[in-house]
């Protein structure tokens, strides 16, 4: 008896990270690494902010089996949004400048790798997450890491070395903001640089702030930062790409799953790398379980 043919339809962020690599996903299928025995593949391109999301919810409806993100971090949460509790597999070719969900979940960054991943097919079930309701898949944040992603979505440069040039002009001008946490029902006050909730270890770059993170656990690890002098800011650099930060004595790291943080203004926050303003107090949660994903 013959299978029948999986329809996949691939999301393409023209604008992640180098645009070219929107050429290599056509170019890779052309290729035949998709085998046209087993699937139906079909390439879309967004077009504005939110698109990603308004053309999955139409390719469940036709009958997608497997949709794939072939963006950055902001990509994939756009597909999630559509995915969450469906079952539907949703893969991930990383092109965006982080990639953090993606290296927390080993897909490689090599595209050829990253599609024979989605070909073999094999899936698990993870977490996700909602600011004030607002899904994130990787990390939220709030304080510094919010101001930098703002200034990063101002700018045409993408990759680690615009991201670090922006930290090092930001930092020492940036004050720290003090914080009203409740975690699981226990309140503090905190005094921090910025405070990350993490669903995956990473915001990207294999920059581990979370590096006890899992993406299945139903828990969130909330990582407080304070802020350290400027010499310091390097050190601490290489704490997070070798998962240690909490031995700079700038972390501190708690666990939850209903979290609300509160304010006197009204936050900015990094929501998977995209800069959002959210209204205070805001209320974090752990949805378990609730997204399928391809991994290898």
């Amino acid at each position: 008896m013959t299978e029948e043919k999986k329809k996949i339809v691939f999301i393409v962020n023209p604008k992640a990270g180098i645009t070219p690599k929107s050429k290599v996903v056509i170019e890779l299928l052309a290729g035949n690494l998709i085998p046209s025995s087993r699937f139906i593949p079909e390439v879309v391109f967004t077009e504005r902010a939110g698109h990603a999301t308004e053309i999955v919810r139409d390719a469940l409806n036709l009958g997608a089996d497997i949709v794939v993100a072939s963006g950055g971090d902001g990509t994939v949460n756009e597909v999630a949004r559509a995915m969450v509790n469906t079952g539907v597999p949703m893969g991930i070719l990383p092109a965006g400048s982080g990639n953090g969900l993606a290296r927390c979940l080993g897909i490689s960054i090599n595209y050829a790798l990253a599609l024979r991943t989605i070909i073999r097919g094999n899936t698990k079930l993870m977490d996700v997450a909602t600011v004030n309701d607002m899904l994130f898949t990787s990390i939220a944040g709030i304080g510094f890491d919010a101001h930098v992603a703002q200034k990063f979505s101002e700018t045409y440069i993408r990759g680690m070395i615009a991201y670090m040039q922006i930290t090092l002009k930001e930092f020492s001008s940036y004050k720290p903001q003090t914080y009203h946490l409740t975690i699981d029902g226990i309140s503090m006050e905190k005094h921090a640089l910025m405070i990350v909730f993490a669903n995956s270890d990473q915001f990207g770059f294999n920059t581990r702030i979370a590096p006890d993170a899992k993406v299945d656990d139903g828990f969130l690890d909330i990582c407080v930062i304070k802020k350290m002098p400027a010499s310091q800011l390097i050190n601490f650099g290489y704490h997070m790409m070798t998962g240690t930060p909490a031995k700079s004595g700038y972390a501190e790291y708690f666990r939850g799953k209903e979290i609300t943080v509160s304010t006197a203004a009204s936050p900015l926050m990094n929501i998977d790398g995209e800069p959002k303003i959210m209204e205070s107090p805001v209320k974090i949660s752990i949805k378990p379980l609730a997204l399928c994903v391809i991994v290898p």
